[in-house]
């Protein structure tokens, strides 16, 4: 759609939403390597500490999951509620997507190398479960992670599933804690015959796996 500027030009319309005013952050805890597990209710203490923002307000969309994230040396550990799959149209069916960019870079309009676009599954299709999906430009590709080296389990309750992610370091192309105390975050929660629920920004709006401007930032947070 286009509408007429003060000299009568046809000007296309742009997306104004939150985003264009100001950056989403938040604290990622560090998380006891081997601490980690599927807690049983996603209310526990443990799972408040690493609870994430609920941006679903600022992108118009109603809240339908909770996540939780933290962080250690060794990798990113993931607690998500969601409920059924599909594949290989992952954004068809319940499925979690997660964007990462281990440098936080918001100066670029496209994936660098340091760029990741991982899914999870709550249950296999065709021997799926999760992997890396991730678009680069030509001068950026590299090797995508082995998909058998993410992990994920699945813990079954009475009206949702709990997904219990982790990332090893070593699928995170240019992960250092030490040096980047930073990462470039955002997720796409999909369900089947709903809308999805993001982080920092609607892909209703904008092409978020190659817009990893727009992703929000957490910052690593010490161990005490």
């Amino acid at each position: 759609m286009a509408a007429k500027d003060l000299l009568g030009e046809d000007n296309e319309w742009f997306p104004l939403t939150p985003v264009n005013f100001f950056q989403i952050s938040a604290d990622c805890p560090y998380l006891a390597p081997g601490k980690g597990k599927p807690f049983p209710n996603i209310t526990s203490q443990e799972a408040l500490q690493m609870l994430l923002p609920d941006t679903s307000q600022i992108c118009a969309e109603e809240s339908f999951a909770q996540v939780s994230l933290g962080w250690n040396e060794e990798g990113l550990e993931a607690f998500i509620r969601i409920k059924r799959a599909a594949y290989p149209d992952v954004s068809q069916g319940d499925s979690v997507e997660l964007f990462i960019d281990t440098r936080d870079v918001k100066t670029s309009g496209f994936n660098t190398r340091f760029c990741h676009h991982f899914f999870f599954l709550t249950e296999a299709i065709e021997g799926h479960s999760a992997g890396e999906i991730t678009k680069f430009r030509t001068e950026d590709v590299h090797a995508l992670c082995d998909p058998n080296e993410l992990k994920v389990k699945s813990l079954t309750q009475s009206t949702s599933r709990i997904l219990n992610i982790f990332i090893p370091s070593h699928c995170l192309y240019g992960y250092d804690p030490e040096q980047f105390d930073r990462l470039g975050f955002s997720y796409r929660i999909n369900r089947a015959g709903g809308f999805p629920q993001h982080f920092s920004v609607s892909s209703e709006d904008f092409s978020i796996e190659q817009q990893p401007s727009l992703w929000g930032s957490l910052k690593l947070k010490r161990r005490k």
